[in-house]
C-alpha cells in the first residue's frame, strides 16, 4: 500500500465514495450519538485503516476479519462490525443481527465480538439473539468513565471526594501564577497544524512511554486527519490548546454531537509539567462545556488517574460473543474463552 503524507490536498470526501455506506451523508447523525457511529467514520476506516487487516468479506453492516492467534499457528475467521473500534462500545442493530443471519448462511465465519455497554444494551442484545443454537457468552470490557453536568459544574465538583475536590482546588490555583488560557483551534489552515502537532506529541510521549505509539503508522495519521477534517467540516470538531505563560501544554481533540462531548485525545508537551496542565486544562474545558450547554462529557475507557479521580459516572461495558456451533475453531475458541475468563465469564446460551 502506497502510505500518503499527511496533507489537506486529499480530496477525502471523492476518495471514501468507493467505501462500503458510500451512499450516506458524511456528517448523517447517528441514532445513539456515538461519533464511531458515523458515516465519516465508517468511511475513513475503510479507506485507511482496513488494508491493514485481513478482511475476505465486506457487508453494509458487518465484515469478516481473518484474524491469527495463537503466535500466528492459527487463524480465526472473526464477525465484527464494519468500522470497528474496540475502544468505544457500539450498537447490536436490528440490521446487523439480520446481517449475522446472512453470514450464517452465506459465510464460513469461526465467531462474532461486538462491545456493548450494560443496561437496555444488554437487554436488548439478549432479546435479539435470535439464534438458538448459537452459544452467546458475555465477559466483562473495561470501563467507561464519564462527567455528568447536566446540573452545572457547581453540582459535579460538590460530587467529587474530599479529596478530589481539595486536590483540583489546589492545583488550579497553582497554575494561576502562569496564567493558564484555553484556546479553540477553528481555521480550516489552523486545524492540519494542529493536528501535526499532536501527532509529533502523542507519538514522543507513547514512544517514552510504552516504546510504541500506533499513530507511527501513516494509515492511522491519514485516518484521523481525515476523519478529523470531516468531523470539522460538520462543526462538530473541538480542537483545543492550552496555553501556560502563552507556551503550549496540552493539546486537546474531540467531538461534540449535540449535549454530548467524547474526548478522544488528549497529550501534554512536556513544558511546566510541574503544574499539572492536564488536570487544569480538563477543569477549564468543564467550565466552559458547562456553559455551553454540555450534559455528558465522556472520557471513554481506561483506567488513568485522573479520569478515576474526576469521573462522576462509571459505564460499566462487556464484550459479546456469539459462536458459531458448526465451526469446530469455533468450538475451540469458546473453550479457550471459557479457561481465560473462568472467573468472569457469564454464558447466555451453551
Amino acid at each position: 500500500m502506497t502510505h500518503e503524507t499527511l496533507t489537506p490536498r486529499a480530496k477525502s470526501t471523492e476518495a471514501l465514495n468507493t467505501a462500503p455506506n458510500a451512499g450516506l451523508s458524511m456528517h448523517q447523525q447517528p441514532e445513539n450519538g456515538s461519533p464511531f457511529e458515523m458515516p465519516s467514520f465508517h468511511q475513513c476506516w475503510w479507506r485507511y485503516l482496513s488494508p491493514r487487516f485481513d478482511i475476505p468479506v465486506k457487508g453494509q453492516a458487518l465484515l469478516i476479519h481473518r484474524k491469527r492467534v495463537a503466535r500466528g499457528f492459527l487463524t480465526l475467521k472473526e464477525a465484527r462490525i464494519s468500522g470497528w473500534n474496540t475502544a468505544w462500545h457500539q450498537t447490536l442493530s436490528a440490521d446487523r443481527i439480520a446481517e449475522l443471519h446472512r453470514l450464517q448462511q452465506t459465510s464460513a465465519w469461526d465467531y462474532f465480538q461486538v462491545r456493548l455497554k450494560t443496561g437496555p444494551d444488554r437487554s436488548q442484545a439478549i432479546e435479539q439473539m435470535d439464534l438458538p443454537d448459537f452459544p452467546c457468552l458475555m465477559v466483562p470490557a473495561p470501563l467507561q468513565y464519564s462527567i455528568d453536568l447536566s446540573q452545572g459544574m457547581e453540582p459535579y465538583l460538590k460530587g467529587l471526594s474530599h479529596n478530589s475536590r481539595k486536590s483540583l482546588k489546589k492545583k488550579t490555583r497553582l497554575a494561576q501564577a502562569l496564567k493558564p488560557t484555553l484556546v479553540t483551534v477553528s481555521e480550516p489552515q489552523a486545524v492540519e497544524r494542529f493536528l501535526e502537532e499532536l501527532i509529533q506529541h502523542h507519538i514522543q510521549y507513547w514512544d517514552q512511554k510504552t516504546g510504541y505509539s500506533y499513530l507511527n503508522h501513516p494509515e492511522e495519521q491519514q485516518f484521523l486527519y481525515h476523519w478529523a477534517l470531516a468531523l470539522h467540516q460538520s462543526g462538530q470538531l473541538v480542537l483545543e490548546r492550552l496555553l501556560m505563560n502563552e507556551q503550549t501544554v496540552n493539546l486537546s481533540l474531540g467531538v461534540r454531537n449535540g449535549p454530548a462531548f467524547y474526548w478522544l485525545f488528549t497529550v501534554n508537551t512536556g513544558l511546566h509539567s510541574n503544574y499539572a496542565p492536564g488536570i487544569v486544562g480538563l477543569n477549564l474545558r468543564l467550565e466552559a462545556y458547562a456553559r455551553q450547554n454540555i450534559q455528558h462529557f465522556h472520557m471513554g475507557p481506561g483506567d488513568y488517574f485522573y479520569k478515576i479521580q474526576s469521573a462522576n459516572l462509571t459505564l460499566p461495558c462487556f464484550d459479546l460473543y456469539i459462536i458459531n456451533p458448526h465451526s469446530w475453531k469455533g468450538r475451540l475458541y469458546q473453550e479457550w474463552l471459557k479457561q481465560k475468563h473462568r472467573r468472569d465469564i457469564q454464558i447466555i446460551k451453551s
